[in-house]
This record gives structure tokens, C-alpha cells and sequence, in this order.
């Protein structure tokens, strides 16, 4: 899915069923039942994969896709036909891909001492507010994150030739740089 598409939090349907995007408000919910299945895929979303998924994991799947749709319009064939269900959840992938191609990592000591207040705060200190990132879907509060380290990462390098540039030229030649600089 495109940028967009994460930014407006749009959807996708099969059939008559409207699947959308999990947002950070629900991953509670979400992720009990979907981290299962993303480990398992291991970012191999074959037919194959998905049909060996299915078998093991049927329940898990059901409900991400119960969470991620209006069950209410759900048919109930859909629901017996282990075709029908692997071709919805091949949609609720599409539709939820930021949150299945996370990496799978082992959490090491770094990992342990950032949790999602970091994360929230980080966003909070670049203008976001708490409800709106909650109310985010996941793959738009992955991309305002990674956009928001961009604009660190960015400033810094901006800040280091700065510093630079006034550390080792002579007046002059740093009041022209200021002067340019101002002009962008």
C-alpha cells in the first residue's frame, strides 16, 4: 500500500467485506492474535505458506480477521471455506503490511529499555498529540516515526556542517554561509 493509503487509513475490499487498518489504539487486541501468524509467515506470504498457517493457527486467524473487518457482513461460507478465508487474509496482509513485514528480532538490552512511551513521546516531541497517534493506523505510525528519525537525523548533519563550517572559517566567509543559508 502506498503512502497515501496509510495516511488517509484507507481500506481495501473483498467481496462485499471491508477490511481496514489496525490502528495503535487496538494493537492490544491485534497483536495477541496476530503475532502469532506474522511469526510464522516469517515474511513469506506464499499460497502455500498461508494454506500451512492456516491449519495450525486457525483461530488466530479468524479473529484478525474478524478485528479487521465488519464481521456483520461476514458470510458465513466465507467462514467453512478455508479458500474463501486464506483469500481474506491475504486482503487483512495487504491491508495490515506494515505490521506483518516488522523484522523479527530477538530482544536484546537495547530493545528491552525502549517501550511504547518512547516511541509516543518521541512523536509528541515532534508536534503529534497523543490522541492523534492512537487513533494512527500502524503503518501510519510507522512511517511518521521513521519519518520524524529522518528529521533528526537530517537536522544533526545539518547542525555538524554548521558547527563545522563556523569552526574552520574566517569571519567573513562564516557570515556569507549564515547569509546563504538564510535565503533557502
Amino acid at each position: 500500500m502506498n503512502d497515501f493509503f496509510l495516511a488517509l487509513n484507507s481500506t481495501s475490499k473483498y467481496d462485499d467485506v471491508e477490511v481496514r487498518q489496525v490502528l495503535v489504539s487496538e494493537l492490544d487486541q491485534w497483536a495477541q492474535f496476530a503475532e502469532p501468524v506474522r511469526l510464522k509467515l516469517n515474511l513469506d506470504y506464499s499460497h502455500d505458506k498461508l494454506f500451512e498457517i492456516f491449519e495450525s493457527l486457525k483461530f488466530q486467524i479468524l479473529m484478525i480477521c474478524s478485528l479487521s473487518t465488519d464481521v456483520t457482513v461476514v458470510k458465513p461460507d466465507i467462514l467453512n471455506d478455508k479458500n474463501e478465508l486464506i483469500e481474506l487474509l491475504k486482503v487483512v496482509i495487504d491491508v495490515n503490511y506494515a505490521y506483518f513485514i516488522q523484522e523479527i528480532n530477538n530482544l536484546n538490552a537495547s530493545s528491552k529499555n525502549h517501550t511504547w512511551f518512547d516511541s509516543f513521546q518521541y512523536l509528541i516531541s515532534k508536534g503529534h498529540s497523543h490522541s492523534e497517534i492512537l487513533n494512527y493506523s500502524f503503518g501510519a505510525f510507522s512511517e511518521y516515526l521513521k519519518a520524524a528519525q529522518r528529521y533528526e537525523r537530517n537536522s544533526l548533519l545539518t547542525l555538524g556542517n554548521t558547527m563545522r563550517v563556523s569552526y574552520h572559517a574566517d569571519k567573513a566567509a562564516y557570515s556569507k554561509y549564515a547569509d546563504n543559508m538564510k535565503k533557502a
